[in-house]
């Protein structure tokens, strides 16, 4: 028994420095190995820590990570929908875009679009470039050639490509001339003119002591003349509701009348602000000053004693309107009439509501607006 256990644990000269070897060769390995991993891992960790050096103290989860100075005339629908904007919301941007003329020629053009809100704005602004007005501006300093140098002109003898020498981009110059033509094919006066939309301030001062037309027609001029000879009274009234004959009795021509209601058509059917009335061209500045304290605006008739209450609603659960269906608005207890108002209006800001636009709703009176707030959410 002492001969067996012996022998099983009894190793030679030459095994034992065998079994050394071994032992060396494995610690060597092991710290070979260690040594590798912790320099690779060293290598990833300062990577990491670059990588990361980069983005300190930016939040995570904000696309204003990587905002950086952009020209909006430039912008497709991805570029918008990554700045925040819905694919809807895009779209109107684009559309609006061309209504302009097919470029946006200030910051401020392009804050008047109306799924652009004052918040959404000035988190922009900083970021707005407009390449055109750089290229404009280098070619005044750099190149004289290239400086618009007017002459006298009557813009009623301008085609489409004297508007474009005048330094307006070709769908400006079409707006223009279609402008022309819905004035009554010919321009009549500077103040006519100027009331073109894509004409802003700071061009119209620029060429308006060339222009060889009035200040005022000789039409405009009388019917001053005609308007301070006789005394109007105002009473407070919805321009929307008014026909020909009340636009007459408050002074205007039958042909002014007209125009004027053919301007409404083309907004749509319906005035939607002071500002919006103010820019029609049969409009005169003085006039608007004259009648806007009497003006107000809202699709909704005088509503009898027993139809408010019909109207009152109690509400215990909050809703988001952006998904109302039209048996819904009218259980808020608003009309037919007012809920396709709410529907369309819904429509040209993309198709979704925030707490600002749906406040300027002209078919949401602001008594019920308040009567609904406390319940609305939004995503």
């Amino acid at each position: 028994m002492k001969y067996l256990k012996k022998s099983f644990f009894y190793l030679n000269k030459s095994q034992r420095f065998g079994l050394y070897l071994l032992f060396v060769l494995i610690i060597l390995f092991e710290i070979f190995q260690n040594f590798s991993f912790k320099k690779q891992l060293f290598e990833l960790n300062e990577a990491d820590r670059i990588l990361l050096a980069e983005y300190k103290d930016k939040p995570q989860s904000s696309y204003k990570d990587s905002i950086q100075s952009f020209d909006p005339n430039n912008y497709s629908k991805d570029d918008w929908i990554k700045l925040g904007f819905s694919g809807k919301q895009a779209d109107v941007i684009l559309k609006y875009k061309q209504i302009v003329g097919g470029e946006f020629t200030s910051k401020e053009q392009l804050k008047k679009c109306y799924v652009i809100d004052d918040a959404k704005y000035l988190e922009l602004e900083p970021y707005l470039f407009l390449s055109n007005q750089a290229v404009k501006s280098n070619e005044v300093n750099s190149n004289n050639k290239s400086v618009t140098v007017y002459k006298n002109f009557n813009p009623n003898d301008l085609p489409q490509q004297g508007w474009e020498k005048l330094g307006f981009s070709t769908k400006q110059a079409e707006v223009i001339m279609k402008y022309k033509q819905i004035v009554g094919g010919k321009f009549t006066s500077k103040e006519q003119l100027r009331k073109c939309y894509v004409i802003d301030d700071t061009k119209y001062a620029e060429m308006h002591t060339y222009i060889l037309l009035p200040n005022k027609s000789k039409q405009d001029i009388k019917l001053d003349k005609k308007q301070a000879n006789q005394h109007i009274i105002y009473k407070r009234f919805d321009p929307n509701d008014f026909s020909i004959k009340d636009w007459k009795n408050i002074g205007f021509s039958s042909k002014q009348a007209e125009s004027i209601l053919n301007y409404k058509k083309i907004l749509g059917g319906r005035f939607k602000s002071k500002d919006q009335l103010r820019k029609c061209y049969m409009i005169s500045d003085e006039k608007f000053l004259e009648m806007e304290p009497y003006l107000f605006f809202s699709d909704i008739k005088p509503i009898e004693e027993n139809e408010i209450v019909k109207q009152k609603v109690n509400l215990t659960e909050k809703f988001n309107p952006n998904d109302l269906t039209r048996d819904e608005w009218l259980k808020l207890g608003f009309t037919e009439k007012q809920v396709n108002t709410i529907f369309n209006y819904k429509k040209s800001l993309g198709g979704k509501f925030n707490i600002k636009t749906l406040k300027k709703c002209y078919a949401i009176s602001d008594e019920k607006y308040k009567e609904i707030q406390p319940f609305l959410i939004f995503d």
